[in-house]
């Protein structure tokens, strides 16, 4: 529950980080809705529960770790594709693409497993691509470790395995692009602009950790999209 009455039992450090939060929820809903002429409350309530549920994931994965607890791969996966900060991501991006908060609604409602195997997307992909660094700083284990250690198998069977879990998602994210009808030219646009979340998720990490490092391969394949000319020899 998100309620502003109860911060005055939290600690200093963390009053100053749900301020700040409430603020930049607050000023968000309020641009989205000045922007777009909406007259519908439910945009804030909403997003607040999605950033609850977000830290309340991270909360999860801080508990695992201060008690050096590797979950199994099925349990990690159950609260890892929230954390991955997926939901939370589509929810603020369909806000901002919309025309109005009964279509987010309706995407949300309707489209489940395109927000859920995107969200897993992000998080399997982030996993291979940060887990070594992670596990050097003491992080929690990634679904890497999750899997060694349910299995019994090494590091490279283990990143195998999530490999084809990613292709997994991509065959029903895939799938679900193909088989589902969107019901106007806006929810095409809704599906491609969440399909292109998963892209982006699978683009960073494809070398590492492209969003954490941001002098490697990623930050060279963007220049050369996006900057430099196409040389046409």
């Amino acid at each position: 529950m998100w309620d502003p009455n109860g911060v005055g039992d939290l600690p200093e450090c963390m009053r100053i980080c749900f301020w700040e939060l409430d603020n930049i929820t607050n000023d968000i809903v309020r641009h989205i809705c000045e922007h777009k002429g909406w007259n519908d409350n439910s945009a804030l309530p909403c997003l607040r529960r999605a950033w609850a549920d977000f830290c309340k994931a991270l909360l999860v994965e801080a508990k695992w770790e201060s008690i050096s607890y590797t979950p199994t791969l099925r349990k990690y996966l159950e609260n890892g594709w929230i954390s991955s900060s997926g939901p939370l991501l589509v929810l603020q991006l369909l806000l901002g693409a919309a025309h109005d908060f009964s279509e987010v609604m309706d995407f949300i409602q309707k489209r489940r497993d395109l927000v859920y195997n995107t969200s897993l997307m992000i998080r399997l992909c982030n996993d291979l691509g940060t887990s070594a660094a992670e596990m050097e700083r003491g992080d929690v284990p990634s679904s890497i470790q999750c899997y060694m250690k349910e299995e019994g198998v090494t590091e490279d069977v283990a990143r195998e395995h999530i490999r084809n879990m990613v292709h997994d998602a991509w065959t029903k994210i895939n799938n679900h692009c193909l088989n589902t009808k969107p019901s106007s030219s806006s929810m095409r646009m809704l599906v491609k602009c969440v399909t292109n979340v998963a892209r982006v998720s699978h683009f960073v990490y494809q070398n590492g950790d492209g969003y954490g490092v941001q002098d490697g391969k990623t930050r060279d394949d963007i220049i050369s999209y996006l900057i430099e000319p196409i040389s046409l020899h």
